[in-house]
């Protein structure tokens, strides 16, 4: 099982634990590394994102929890940075990178509120044509990371959230994958996001299987990541995506770096 998470929030964002408990089911389950990535702070959105003080506050204490564990667990400060916001002026140790709201014609539209809000987004701004609304999220994300230099693409096909989107059309298939050769001119470690999982929202992690097939073909990486809002579900589906990835062609290096800061980490390529 891997010994490691990039995609984790505490209670500062939308996460039902602290930074100290988690770092402490971490350990209790072997963990050799983890990383906080809350959600970065988002002037038009305060539901589940830090204010630009609870940035600041989180940041500092995960670097003294680091000091503090130092001995048993490396605890990584890193952030979820979305798509509208910017980086802050922060040493972070890496950047996940997300879309949760796209923009269209200048109006910010969230993607994975509920799914009753994203049926009357995709009625209402995309004339019910989810086609359309795919082209204009993984270009929204391809710019994202190319505009912010991330580290980690955070569950590439969020828009599937819901099970609403035609994932076996070729016309969605041929955008998702196009947006796949852009983003790994810039980044090219993807996460296999086990989040909806654990919500049982859904069976099948991000990203999808072709995807994961066209990562694989591009020369991509995959690092195993549960979106972690739970301390109980830390852990969700990491033998399955283990033994997903490997079905997939990919092989597990057990002592990859992510960039200069994060290293001796589970990384598949």
């Amino acid at each position: 099982m891997q010994k490691s998470n990039f995609h984790t929030h505490s209670t500062y964002s939308d996460g039902k634990n602290t930074i100290r408990e988690l770092a402490e089911e971490a350990i209790s389950r072997g963990f050799t590394a983890l990383g906080m990535s809350d959600h970065s702070y988002a002037a038009k959105e305060s539901v589940y994102c830090m204010s630009p003080e609870g940035e600041q506050a989180e940041y500092e204490e995960v670097r003294a929890l680091a000091e503090e564990y130092k001995d048993r667990i490396r605890l990584y400060a890193g952030i979820e940075l979305d798509g509208e916001s910017h980086v802050p002026h922060r040493d972070y140790d890496y950047l996940l990178c997300s879309v949760h709201e796209i923009v269209r014609k200048g109006i910010s539209l969230p993607i994975d509120h509920s799914e009753e809000a994203f049926v009357n987004m995709v009625n209402t701004h995309f004339h019910g044509d989810m086609v359309e609304l795919a082209k204009v999220y993984f270009f929204n994300l391809v710019e994202h990371v190319a505009r912010n230099k991330t580290d980690i693409i955070g569950h590439f096909d969020l828009i599937t959230k819901y099970s609403l989107i035609p994932e076996e059309n070729e016309a969605y298939r041929a955008v998702a994958r196009e947006a796949i050769h852009e983003i790994v001119k810039h980044c090219n470690t993807f996460e296999l996001n086990t989040g909806a999982i654990a919500r049982g929202l859904r069976v099948v992690p991000y990203p999808a299987d072709f995807m994961v097939d066209e990562i694989k073909k591009v020369g991509g990486r995959i690092l195993i990541a549960s979106d972690c809002h739970y301390k109980e579900k830390l852990t969700v589906w990491f033998d399955e995506g283990e033994a997903f990835l490997a079905a997939h062609g990919f092989v597990k290096n057990e002592h990859a770096d992510l960039n200069d800061r994060v290293k001796d980490i589970e990384i598949w390529s």
